[in-house]
């Protein structure tokens, strides 16, 4: 199915994705669904973004060199965007419940933050990317961003060595690939590269794109030479597109959509104008929510529709009345001069009005005549200037009157211009500016949980794919003052999925802070402290027991300040201090007579003291005298046992030299007589047989 700008409706998912080009047809007609369903709004937003950038048409029935444009939008959007962010965010990695015990998911933490800060503070990455999405979600109404991991690998060989040739001469090289850089990728998308399947609420988004713009090198180095030559570059430059960056673009390029389908896990890349699939995958970032950028920042929307509503639409009709009244009175200022006839028969008039130089007379012929025609009031009249005054006057009223409409309807205030009045008291100018913050605090709000969403797949981006080693380099750990094995510890901590169980990631509060009101909180707190510890401490000595109670009733008065959140696990160590040792008071302080009798008491005890060592020392020196002579005597025995035990040692000694002689002699008389028995019995034999031998044989 070629592409075309006809929806073409789906019975059935699985029979047309077993037809041949069934995945292609599919998703030309989701984006092509997608794109009428935000067409209207792309139209409106294209003309919001002129307003914007005061390129706008021409008022109608005015002249262009006339015009005198009144650009409140502009101002307001830059007043807004600084309230919405107004610093560098800086992420925060907190334990989830701040216990005090798991110092592992504490430095995991903190390891964590400091290389997410050293990825997003690098050319202030993270302060620029939203500074576009804020743009985007104030003047179109809707912005986001594109994060991704990318590792840049490179084929290497090595050569097998001796070892290896020796065991088997016909051993090959090895090839490889090696990461040899990893990188977290933040993109900006711009408004109308983006789409989303049409749905009711996000919830119900199935899937989320971006379109791409590849010149030809890079759809080969995508895409390959095969498929990336074969890709029409069909991405035309429109004379109404407001892409500054492509408007004037050297390089023909090709729109590519890359297409993230959270229904099956996968992520795919095509264009309409190739009909086929380019690349297909499987989810390879593995991140929670799948969609590789947060929940989209939108302006307004309703429950029924997820197409937003620029702020713009709501008081587009007060802007264009303000160019109209800017513009009337610009003529008006025109027209306000001093402009008049004259008597064409005095010539001099003329010349008083037009050339005359400062204390300058000019003769007048025919005096009575000129008086009696009343002098120069006679011969002169002027074109009257009350009626344009009285317009001007009024036009400006209106035009204050319109202002006042758009600071209504936008959330504008004059103190956060920076305008009030001087008889305005200062209690009335905070009461002001506390009411304009709670109107866009809902807003404020919003781009905080969006740079938290941001930090947060920054996160598990590096978690899940980023080398221990390259996190550590990031966070600079060899800097910090923990011990390495709760470092390391750390650092296999951050690698595992319970990580998110016991760590949250978030964003630092990016809205104007009153810097007056944080003070008065903070003197508030430690007010509240000290004047309640000064009160109640007395009654804690008198009576211990109220000592839990009043420590509860004291955390339970801080537990309402903000700005004491930090403190609140060092207090409640603080507090189960002091408790214990309220519940264990020191004992009271005895007066001057109790003092003196202890004091005689104690010397009587240190008298008695003394005495019951002397004894003690006697009892020890007998008792050593005793030891003493005990010792001689069991020293004495114990010589007497060991020359028994020597003498019975060299009889039984005796005795067995006198059994080994015994038994060497029976032993050799034993061989004696067995040699003897042998030499008779070769005798007796030799002798048979000489008797044999002498006789001769026998003869029968």
């Amino acid at each position: 199915m070629a592409a075309s700008e006809s929806v073409v409706k789906i019975e059935s998912l699985s029979d047309l994705e077993r037809k041949p080009g069934g995945d292609y047809d599919r998703w030309v007609s989701e984006l092509t669904a997608a794109d009428k369903e935000l067409d209207k709004w792309r139209k409106r937003g294209r003309k919001i973004v002129k307003e914007y950038r005061a390129d706008r048409a021409e008022i109608s029935g005015v002249d262009p060199s006339m015009e005198r444009r009144f650009n409140l939008f502009a101002a307001n959007v830059n007043i807004l965007s600084t309230s919405l962010i107004n610093q560098v965010p800086k992420p925060n990695v907190n334990r989830e419940f701040n216990d005090v015990q798991d110092d592992v998911a504490r430095v995991a933490s903190n390891i964590l933050e400091r290389a997410l800060k050293s990825h997003n503070d690098k050319g202030f990455k993270s302060f620029n990317l939203l500074k576009q999405v804020v743009q985007d979600l104030l003047v179109p109404g809707c912005g986001t961003s594109w994060h991704t991991y990318h590792a840049d690998i490179e084929t290497r060989t090595e050569e097998p060595t001796e070892d290896m040739l020796a065991v088997n001469p016909e051993a090959q090289p090895l090839t490889y690939e090696e990461v040899v850089g990893e990188q977290v990728r933040d993109e900006y998308v711009y408004w109308e590269d983006l789409l989303w399947s049409p749905a009711r609420t996000w919830e119900e988004v199935r899937w989320v794109a971006r379109k791409t713009y590849l010149t030809r090198d890079q759809l080969t180095a995508r895409f390959g030479k095969k498929v990336g030559k074969k890709v029409p570059l069909d991405h035309a430059n429109k004379r109404d597109d407001v892409q500054v960056k492509t408007k004037n673009e050297v390089f023909q390029q090709a729109c590519i959509y890359e297409i993230w389908n959270k229904e099956s896990k996968e992520v795919l890349w095509m264009s309409k104008g190739y009909e086929k699939i380019l690349d297909q995958k499987d989810d390879f970032l593995d991140l929670d929510d799948f969609f590789p950028c947060p929940r989209i920042l939108f302006a307004t929307v309703s429950n029924g529709s997820l197409i937003p509503i620029p702020d713009y639409h709501y008081a587009a009709d007060q802007y264009r009345e303000l160019n109209e009244i800017n513009t009337r009175m610009g003529l008006l200022v025109r027209a306000c001069r001093v402009a008049g006839v004259y008597d064409k028969n005095s010539p001099a008039l003329k010349d008083l009005l037009n050339n005359a130089q400062e204390n300058t007379l000019v003769p007048v012929d025919q005096w009575a005549m000129f008086a009696e025609k009343g002098g120069i009031k006679g011969v002169v009249d002027w074109i009257p200037l009350d009626q344009i005054v009285l317009t001007l006057d009024q036009l400006m009223k209106n035009r204050e009157d319109v202002k006042q409409q758009v600071y209504e309807l936008t959330g504008m205030s004059d103190i956060i211009r920076g305008a009030s009045k001087a008889s305005e008291t200062l209690g009335a100018q905070k009461l002001k500016a506390q009411y304009a913050s709670m109107r866009i605090q809902e807003r404020q709000k919003n781009v905080v949980e969006y740079t938290s969403s941001v930090f947060d797949i920054q996160a598990q981006l590096m978690r899940k794919h980023m080398a221990v080693e390259e996190i550590g380099k990031l966070a600079q750990v060899d800097f910090m003052n923990e011990e390495p094995q709760l470092i390391q510890q750390a650092m296999q901590l951050i690698k595992m999925p319970e990580f998110v169980l016991r760590a949250r990631v978030e964003s630092d509060s990016l809205s104007d802070i009153d810097f007056q009101a944080e003070k008065q909180d903070r003197i508030e707190y430690m007010q509240t402290i000290t004047n309640y510890l000064k009160e109640m401490m007395p009654l804690i000595q008198n009576d211990p027991l109220m000592g839990p109670f009043v420590m509860q009733l004291l955390q339970f008065s801080l537990a309402g300040f903000k700005v004491g959140k930090k403190f609140e696990g060092q207090l409640d160590k603080t507090f189960a201090a002091v408790q214990q040792k309220m519940m264990n008071p020191p004992p009271p302080q005895p007066s001057p007579e109790e003092q003196k009798i202890q004091g005689e008491m104690q010397m009587a005890r240190e008298e008695h003291q003394m005495d019951m060592q002397g004894k003690q020392a006697d009892l020890a020196a007998k008792g050593q005298e005793n030891q003493i002579k005990t010792q001689g005597k069991v020293a004495d025995l114990q010589l007497k046992r060991e020359e028994n035990q020597m003498k019975l040692q060299g009889k039984q000694q005796e005795l067995a030299l006198k059994g080994q002689e015994h038994q060497q002699k029976a032993q050799m008389t034993r061989a004696a007589f067995w040699q003897k028995f042998a030499q008779d019995s070769m005798a007796r034999q030799q002798r048979h047989n000489e008797k044999d031998t002498v006789g001769g044989p026998s003869v029968q």
